[in-house]
């Protein structure tokens, strides 16, 4: 799906505005504190349910108001249009719609607006803890294997139930165990959507990152949060570990506790990488998931992009320009200023400028 037009009502400091976005680079130009990156966490609100700077709704709303609405106009390929709706308020639960209809769910909005986020913080992904690599695998996921939402749903009912379980059960036999078949034979296939994923996603990785920075080079490799191979050898494994989960009171192996390792030349990149490194391995991955969305899966994301002037060089901003026009990518961009090396890779027609100032937005020329 494609961003047509985007509609926001008292979100942080901007009291109402609409933008109205082509398919190429919609650029946000202005200073600090603008308003810039409002555009950007409503998007990813309406996308993901939630805002990527703050969890807590008051820090969200404009300051004096009650809540917040964001309404986006989307379009696939073929024409065919919706309207994803948000109202969040201060107190009380938030309010979703798709074309004017309440949905209980933020999956059914986050299925017509795949995005993909570079924020500053994106180095997060080699450098932080596994939490951030998994939750990238499932995110792709979400969008290309119809059944693993209801597959990652069940495992995490039954790794609740367990561990509750676990809490109340004090010394126990080993065959007392209820959730043992249940929980690892939906761990097992939650681990093998993961790695035939990760296949997939490795080639898109190699191709994006060369044309990022053809000096570095990695790959990834699946580690599968303690399960063996097959499903006889996981159970005899979590057999033998029961008692020391009893006294921990927690599932200690399954796939809640497995980690895309990141290796350059054999040794881990969260600990030989640079931090510039570790910007262009995440931007890559964030990348090659757009790009196997849009090649096997023909679901073009949206790629926001905070601050890319500053996180960026020119050389290194044409490069991910151009990856992007490449892969069919639709970009909304922070900048402090506008990006004259934008046309070396798109044409004017599919560039917009939009100034934000002290909570206003008004679309520029560009030249």
């Amino acid at each position: 799906m494609l961003l047509n037009a985007i509609e926001l009502e008292q979100f942080r400091n901007l009291t109402s505005a609409r933008l109205e976005f082509v398919d190429g680079l919609n650029l946000l130009v202005g200073a600090n504190g603008a308003g810039k990156t409002t555009v950007l966490e409503a998007i990813h609100l309406l996308a993901r349910g939630k805002s990527f700077r703050s969890s807590r709704p008051v820090n969200v709303v404009q300051k004096g108001k009650g809540l917040l609405r964001a309404r986006a106009e989307v379009r696939s390929r073929e024409g065919i249009r919706h309207t994803l709706g948000i109202e969040k308020p201060v107190v009380g639960p938030r309010r979703l719609r798709l074309d004017g209809e309440a949905s209980k769910s933020a999956a059914t909005l986050a299925a017509y607006l795949p995005i993909q986020l570079l924020l500053p913080s994106v180095g997060d992904f080699v450098f932080g803890g596994p939490g951030t690599r998994r939750e990238f695998i499932d995110w792709g996921l979400f969008h290309v294997k119809q059944n693993y939402v209801e597959t990652a749903r069940r495992y995490r009912k039954l790794l609740k139930q367990r561990n509750a379980w676990l809490r109340q059960a004090g010394t126990v036999q080993t065959e007392e165990d209820p959730w043992l078949a249940l929980i690892t034979e939906t761990g097992h296939l939650i681990n093998e959507l993961r790695e035939e994923y990760l296949k997939d996603f490795a080639h898109h990785f190699s191709w994006v990152l060369e044309r990022l920075d053809s000096k570095l080079s990695c790959h990834f490799e699946y580690n599968v949060g303690g399960y063996e191979k097959n499903l006889a050898d996981t159970r005899k494994k979590m057999t033998e570990a029961l008692q020391r989960e009893v006294k921990l009171g927690s599932t200690q192996l399954g796939p809640h506790r497995a980690d895309l390792i990141i290796r350059m030349d054999e040794a881990s990149a969260s600990e030989t990488a640079s931090r510039g490194q570790g910007k262009a391995i995440a931007s890559a991955a964030a990348l090659a998931q757009a790009s196997l969305m849009a090649d096997k899966h023909q679901r073009p994301s949206l790629v926001l992009i905070d601050d890319i002037g500053a996180e960026f060089d020119s050389e290194h901003r044409v490069n991910l320009l151009q990856v992007l026009a490449g892969i069919g990518s639709q970009v909304v961009a922070t900048a402090t200023e506008s990006l004259p090396e934008a046309l070396s890779v798109l044409s004017a027609d599919r560039i917009r400028v939009f100034h934000v100032e002290q909570g206003t937005v008004n679309v520029l020329k560009f030249d």
